[in-house]
């Protein structure tokens, strides 16, 4: 599971934990939470249970498919043997069962001015435009850079929109996606946010995503028009910015098509 199986606990939430490996940053949260690309979901009172004990800093080891965590008090375990595996690939998308404007058309339901995380210096069409305009390299460059570690939180507001963004453009393939992927992955490796942020921009990059954002690209997938907007007051409530930040990337990638 992991080349290097010592790590340590380095964000402890409400309802879940993460666990920097040297090569990984591993989330561990409750099922009726969203699943992260790189981690897994247990029974919410088990978290609830491991939460009372684990703390910042706390060592973790993997061994024979099982995290053992060092609290202050004990060692706490978790088997991961047992649980099933949930595909989290960015699946492909057409327009065939989903028209494009009915897709754009349902975005309306969120009120990005009010409720994204960006100042208030900027507007949402000001980060729209700029991406649009991004059609050369020097631009694509600018703009990553305008954007990358910018906002507060655990995954500032810029970041959750590259992710938001390049998850529709590698979904449906967009003609400029390499060129996306390459600026984003070299402005990812000067460094400059936080580990979580850094951790779903490279999933991103390696075509893997939520589970909540996959849910929502089936729906286009089968033209479950009735489901569209359900799907992304889903990925809204995901923070209390990062959904509304995320939807402005994904509309932004919707609306350059």
């Amino acid at each position: 599971m992991f080349n290097k199986n010592h790590g340590v606990i380095s964000t402890v939430f409400q309802h879940s934990f993460n666990v920097k490996f040297p090569e990984v940053l591993f989330h561990v949260g409750s099922i009726s939470e969203s699943l992260s690309a790189t981690g897994i979901t247990i029974s919410d009172e088990s978290v609830d249970r491991l939460l009372k004990d684990v703390d910042v800093g706390n060592r973790v080891l993997y061994k024979n498919e099982q995290l053992f965590i060092y609290t202050n008090s004990d060692i706490k375990t978790i088997s991961v043997s047992n649980l099933n595996e949930v595909d989290l690939r960015i699946p492909h998308v057409t327009f065939d069962q989903t028209p494009l404007k009915q897709i754009i058309a349902a975005f309306k339901v969120i009120n990005f001015a009010e409720d994204w995380g960006l100042s208030d210096k900027y507007s949402p069409q000001t980060v729209v435009d700029m991406i649009h305009q991004s059609q050369k390299d020097a631009e694509r460059n600018k703009t990553l850079n305008f954007l990358y570690g910018r906002g507060r939180g655990l995954t500032p507001s810029g970041d959750d929109i590259i992710v938001g963004c390049l998850s529709i453009l590698t979904a449906v393939g967009y003609p400029q996606l390499t060129e996306w992927q390459e600026a984003i992955h070299k402005r990812l490796k000067l460094g400059g946010t936080t580990d979580v942020s850094e951790s779903y921009i490279g999933a991103a990059l390696d075509g893997y995503t939520s589970k909540k954002m996959v849910a929502f690209l089936k729906v286009i997938q089968t033209g479950d028009i009735e489901q569209l907007q359900s799907a992304i007051l889903g990925i809204q409530d995901f923070g209390h910015t990062s959904g509304t930040d995320t939807l402005l990337g994904m509309y932004t990638a919707f609306t350059m098509l």
